[in-house]
Parts: C-alpha cells; structure tokens; sequence
C-alpha cells in the first residue's frame, strides 16, 4: 500500500481564481454527443483493435488473459475486502485495483461484441458487477472524501469510462445509480472549504489530474442522462480547462515534465491530463490539441520523457518526490508503461518522433527487464503490433522544456553517452501539495548509468534504509526550524548556491529555497539562453534569487545567475554570479556525489576532487574560482547508515557580498583524462574564464564579469598555454561580427576579440571558433538548435 505525504509548502490560503489569464473565451457546447461508446473506443479506434485481436498478437493475449481472470469470482463492495485472491477482485487501494479490470473487461467486451457475442456477454457482465460495486452507496460505497479525495483518480474515471464502455448492457436504474454517485464525487470535490479543497485550488497536482479526468469522463459519458452533465461539462471546457488547465500548462509546462518527480506519481499523472483531451475528440470531433489556444502536452511530454532518462535507458531524472520500497527496482527506475501510454499519445495525437518513440520504448523495455509497465487495456490500445521504428539517433542532441526551465543534452544517444540534466523556473507544483522540491539552478550530470552529480534527494532513498533517508529528506524539506539542526527545514540538499544567517556558530533563522510562484511571488526566474552549437551547449539562468526565503532583515540571496557550458563530449564548465544580502551571511555552492570524493592534482589556486563509484570512474571536479576556495565535504545525512550521498560545500577564502565562481565537471571514464583546468589571464575588459587542457582535446572559456543578459562592450583579451583549442565566448552581442587575432608568446597565445569583423556570434550571443597551436583562427559552424526536425525541440524564445 504506498504511502504518501501532504504538506503545506510556504503556502497561504489560495483563492480559486485562475490562475493566468484565460487564452481563449467560452467555447460552444457540442449540440450532440457521439453514439456510445464515445470515449476513447470510437468506431475508427474499435475497427482497429478488432483488427489487431488475434492471437498473434502479445497485447491482446495479455488483454484477454487478464478479462479471464476474474469470471468466475466475486467482486467486493469498497467496503468489504479490498485485497482479494483471484478470481474475486477488491477494490485495492481506493479503487486501485478496479479500475484497470473494469477497464479491462470493458474493452473486451467491445473487442468482440461483433464477432464473439457469447464471450463478450461473459466479460461485459463483468464489467457491469465491478461499475456497480464502485457506484455503491451508503455504508457498502467508498466516502469521496477519503484522504482528501484521492481515489478520485480511480472511482471518478472508472465510474465515466465503465458507464460509456457498458452503457448498452446498463438498465436506466443502473445507470441512474452510477451518474448519481459520480455526481457527489464531483460535488465532494468542489464543494468550497471541502475535503479537497486545497487541492482543487490548483490545476497542477497529481491529485488534481484525477479529478480533471474524472468530470471530463463523468460528463461526456453520461451527458445524454445524467441531468448534472450538461453544467459539468460547461464547467470542465469554459473553467477548469479553458480558464485554468489550457494557459496554466501552456505557460508553466510548455515541452512537458511533472514537477511531482518520475518515480511515483508522473505516469498517472500525465495519463490524466492527456487521456481526457482525446475523449473530448472522440466524444465531440474538438480538437483541443491543434486548437487556435494549443494544449501541447499530450505530445510535449514523450519529448520530455526521451530526453531527461538517463543514456543507459534505466533510470530517470530523479527530481523532486521519489518514495522509497516503490517497486522491485530502485526508485527512479524507468516505468516502461509510461513510455507505453505516451507511444499511444502521439500515435494518436501525432508527432514526427513516433516511430522513433517505438524505438526508445524497446530500448527502455529491454534496459529495465519491462519494469512497470501499463495495465493490459493501456498496451492494447497504444501498442501497434505493425507501427515503425526508427533509431533513436534520429532525435536532437539536447531539449529545453521552456515551461519548466528543464535543459538536456548528452553527447550522443548511445547508452554510454555524457549526460546533463538543468532546471531554473519558478515553482509549477501545487504549493500545498509538497511535490516538487527546491533545487531551482541545480545541475545533475551522469556517464551511461554512472552518476557523477547527483540530485540526491532522488538517490538517498534507494535501498538499503531507503524508508529512513526518505523520512529525513521530508525533515530537511518541511522541518521545523532547529538553530543547531541545519538538516531541519533549510532544504540544503540540492545543487545549488547556499546562504545563511549564522551567529556563533549556530543558524538564525530558515535558509534555502521557497515554493515561489509566478503568480503569488512574481518570481522571475527562467532559462534565459539556450543553444545548442554542434560542439557546445550554452545554458544561462537568471532571477534564480526569487526562490529564496528571505530573511528577517532583507534577501538573502539579492543575486544569482548560473552558467553552463558543456563542451562535448564530456565537460561541463559551470560559472554562478552571485550576490548575498549580507557580507556577513555564511555563503557556499553545494555539490552532491554517489562516493566521497577524493583530493587530486590541479593548476595552482584550485581544487579537484575525484569519484568513483561502485568500482567505475565517474569523473571529477575541479574548482577555478575563487582562487584558493576552501572544500568540506559532508556524508549526506550524517546518521545515514550507510552514507549514499556526500555534499561539498565551496566557499570563497575572504568574505565578499558579490562572488564569481567557476566550477569544472568532467565525466571522463579515467582519472589520467580529466583535463587540467586552468584560470586564463586577462588581458583586457571584464572577464573570467578557464583553459581545459587534455589529451583529447583543448578548450577554453570565457565570459563576462558583468551581470548576465549584459553583452560585453568593446574589447577582450585574455591569455592561454599556447595549444591548440576550441575556445567559446559568451556574453556577447547577438548575431555581430567579430574579429580575432592571437599573438604567440613564447609558451603564451594572447587572444584578443574586437566587436566588428566576420567572426560571427550565434544568437544567443556565444562566439565558437578554434586556434590552432600557430594563432589561426577557424570559425565553428553554426547553431544547430533548430536541426533536425523543425519545431522538436521548440525553438526557444527567450
């Protein structure tokens, strides 16, 4: 049975207002519904799967194996016993286990009703016994408001998909009795101070999505009865989703994502916000997909799932709420179904990466021995036994989700290939609902399946004792506070820059980020650049200062920008601008690792840590700046037992209040490889930068001391080890010309860049060329962000 956790997040009362403006007015009602069944097994979808109901086909086995399972056996009120051994069916966790066989026997039914009418009668009269036992009443039937309501997500969707899959097979008693239950469901929820109250107030939780399903589904299959229907469905077209749902989405997970994490609660999730766009087609011919106000999600979130899992296909990132004990493999583990149903999503939605879909779901299939994968009827529907595959090579070699602020990009698509996982956006979760964590401006970066920088609060409740470090994440998170306890409420297990309010030696007040939103806190913070230039990826983040608490005497945080450079294949120069609200404020970057990390061998002034884990290399570490900074580092939690995560923390030899910090990550497969890291000289204008020497390849970079989005003004010039490089300037004007010119030194290349000449900057301002050991100048190539396929990933708009 899982366990979950409510919690109100630096949250205040909400109103149910909406929550960005509506992008589009009322839309006009359909006059008529489609003929029964109307959801989802629509005539063209049914022709369909009674074409592909043979027994050569693995998913229609399955299928009707799983309908034979229960004929036969009794079907339990909610309120008799909910676990069952086959062939009686429970209702499982709040109708966990109801569902997928109603759902099951349903399709059955309608699979073989024209060429079978004798099995089709045994599984539709099953289908009937369970939607009547999940309608019940009274003392027999379950209370809506249960645990806030969440078994929403089942009785609400099971009770409007059963009704229209078995409508003819209802007499109009049943069907009075199944709408009249569903109608309290909905009443339940929405009823004002109610049992679900905090979470029907925001349109993005996982419990939300439930109740979203649930009144599409309720409202289309019983429009034609149900004398409630009509206003439920005005309600879910003209409110929940015109007014609240379609620009919410649009705006705060345009590209996809689930701010709630992968482990756990995505898959349903996502099912629940794209399933009932495509019963409204189906229902009604409106396509709210392609609409003049696009809802791009159901498409949107398989580019997102293809992009953020690990290179090895195993595992995923691993963001935000990962429960422990969920499964037979670590949290985090790829879920097979969830590439499932999102296959059937653009199969049915389209999307020029389809085939390539088919593809990656092999892949994720064969890497995890088929973990998690989708109920039988989900597989049957989405699953084309004759669909194409193409090789996943075919899609970019990065994506940004703009909604999110999620950047990925990797090296290749091979399953040993560098990866980078970023994300800077205001907070998009449910505030009260304590999902989504504080990690705005954090890195995650992994080798195949060999993690060098973790997003711990994800890997801390693998197994062994995964149950107590879960328990201590939710303390770190939503704790009191603790002046002598730093691992209570301060949210200090993230990747990312830290400030806090000490007095001899012990903490004044919370530190860390908040729940801050757009809407309620104005936050401002986004992805402000992002391009991917064949040898480099650029990634600049702003406004990362709005998720911070603030402290009692002003912000803590006044300031901070982050950078990331990756120079393929496998480095990653990462440059924080910050500023404090204090010069006496305690400030550090935090940076998490799978094994302690051990002290290496780099240029003077910095340090380097090497880490290996589980027997492999994952690469290394090398601070540049500040100069001379000092390194702890910390086992993660201190009572862990065993330790899986440290965290070093880095901080500047003297107090400033404005730091720059130039941080080096290199996911090379041996310590001999990792490139020395090395802080140029500047020559001329305000500018930090590194050189990266190693035998596979020089680089260097460079940019601005000023703030981030200011271009450079005038000149640079700055000094390297005269090798052979690729060299990456960024902070310049857009699209301008430039001219460079190298002077050779002795051992030295002194490298100065003038505004003005046909060395030109990319759009996002990054000027790429390579300098050969003589001082030539070869120019890169340009961008490739738009390449290959036009519109995936979207082009970024700043």
């Amino acid at each position: 049975m899982p366990s979950r956790i409510l919690a109100l997040v630096d949250a205040k009362p909400r109103a149910r207002a909406t929550p960005v403006p509506a992008t589009f007015s009322a839309q006009a009602l359909a006059s008529t519904m489609a003929p029964h069944p109307r959801l989802i097994l629509d005539s063209a979808t049914l022709t369909t799967l009674r074409q592909r109901a043979t027994s050569a086909n693995p998913q229609w086995v399955a299928l009707k194996a799983r309908c034979d399972a229960y004929i036969g056996g009794q079907v339990e009120y909610p309120s008799g016993n909910a676990y069952p051994d086959l062939p009686n069916l429970g209702q499982g966790y709040q109708g966990s286990d109801y569902v997928p066989a109603l759902l099951a026997e349903g399709m059955c039914y309608q699979v073989l009703k024209t060429t079978n009418a004798s099995a089709a009668a045994t599984y539709g009269a099953k289908a009937v016994d369970i939607l009547l036992k999940m309608s019940a009443s009274g003392s027999q039937g379950q209370p809506p408001c249960t645990d806030s309501g969440y078994g929403m997500r089942f009785y609400g969707v099971g009770m409007g998909l059963g009704y229209d899959w078995v409508y003819d097979l209802l007499t109009p008693a049943q069907r009075t009795q199944v709408y009249t239950t569903a109608n309290a469901w909905i009443t339940a929820w929405e009823t004002p101070s109610g049992c679900a109250d905090f979470e029907y107030a925001h349109p993005q939780s996982n419990y939300y999505a439930g109740y979203f399903h649930a009144k599409a589904a309720i409202a289309l299959a019983t429009y034609d009865e149900n004398p409630s229907a009509p206003a439920q469905w005005d309600d879910w077209l003209n409110n929940q989703f015109a007014k609240r749902v379609q620009p919410y989405y649009q705006l705060h997970l345009l590209g996809g994502g689930w701010p709630e994490g992968y482990a756990n609660y995505a898959p349903l999730g996502i099912l629940n916000m794209t399933l009932p766009i495509r019963e409204v087609r189906t229902a009604t011919g409106a396509d709210l997909v392609h609409a003049a106000a696009p809802y791009t999600y159901p498409v949107d979130s398989a580019e997102y799932a293809m992009h953020f899992t690990w290179p090895s296909r195993a595992y995923f990132d691993d963001r935000d709420t990962n429960r422990s004990g969920s499964g037979s493999q670590p949290p985090g583990t790829t879920q097979v179904g969830m590439f499932q149903q999102l296959l059937g999503a653009v199969d049915y939605w389209g999307s020029p990466h389809e085939s390539i879909l088919r593809q990656y779901l092999a892949e994720v299939d064969a890497a995890t021995g088929g973990y998690g994968t989708a109920d039988e009827w989900q597989r049957f529907l989405a699953l084309d036994p004759a669909g194409a595959v193409a090789p996943v090579s075919g899609l970019p070699l990065s994506y940004l989700a703009p909604g999110l602020g999620a950047v990925a990009a990797r090296s290749d698509w091979g399953k040993s290939a560098a990866w980078m996982s970023f994300r800077a956006a205001p907070y998009a979760n449910n505030p009260g609902q304590g999902e989504e964590y504080f990690d705005q401006g954090s890195l995650a970066l992994v080798r195949g399946g060999t993690p060098l920088l973790l997003n711990a609060s994800g890997w801390l409740v693998h197994d062994p004792n995964g149950t107590a470090d879960e328990n201590r994440i939710y303390t770190d998170n939503f704790g009191s506070f603790s002046s002598g306890n730093p691992y209570s409420g301060n949210r200090q297990i993230e990747n990312v820059f830290y400030v806090r309010n000490v007095l001899a030696g012990a903490l004044v007040e919370w530190f860390g980020q908040a729940a801050n939103t757009t809407e309620d806190n104005q936050a401002r913070t986004r992805v402000a650049a992002f391009e991917d230039g064949g040898s480099y990826v650029y990634v600049s983040a702003t406004g990362l200062e709005d998720m911070y608490r603030r402290f009692a005497g002003g912000a803590a945080v006044t300031q901070w920008s982050r950078q990331v450079v990756y120079l393929r294949p496998g480095r990653f120069v990462v440059y924080d601008r910050t500023t404090a609200g204090s010069v006496s404020y305690d400030q550090y970057l935090a940076w998490h690792f799978p094994a302690s990390p051990v002290a290496s061998t780099t240029g003077a002034g910095g340090n380097r840590l090497d880490v290996t884990w589980s027997g492999t290399y994952a690469g290394a570490m090398t601070t540049v700046l500040p100069l001379n900074a000092t390194l702890t580092t910390t086992p993660m939690y201190p009572d862990s037992n065993p330790v899986k995560a440290w965290q070093v923390q880095v901080r500047a030899p003297a107090a400033s209040a404005s730091l720059q910090w130039l941080t080096v990550f290199d996911l090379s497969a041996s310590s001999a490889a990792v490139a020395r890291a090395v802080p140029i000289a500047v020559n001329q204008g305000g500018i930090v930068g590194v050189q990266l020497i190693a035998a596979d390849g020089n680089a260097v970079v460079v940019s601005s001391t000023g703030a981030a989005g200011t271009p450079l003004a005038g000149a640079i010039g700055y000094s390297v080890a005269n090798l052979a490089a690729r060299h990456v300037i960024t902070d310049l004007a857009p699209s301008m010309g430039y001219t460079v010119t190298a002077t050779i030194t002795g051992s030295q290349q002194s490298v100065t860049v003038t505004p003005g000449g046909t060395t030109m900057s990319s759009a996002q301002g990054v000027l790429s060329f390579v300098l050969n050991g003589s001082g030539a100048v070869q120019a890169a190539p340009p961008p490739v962000s738009t390449l290959p396929v036009s519109g995936f990933p979207k082009p970024y708009q700043g």
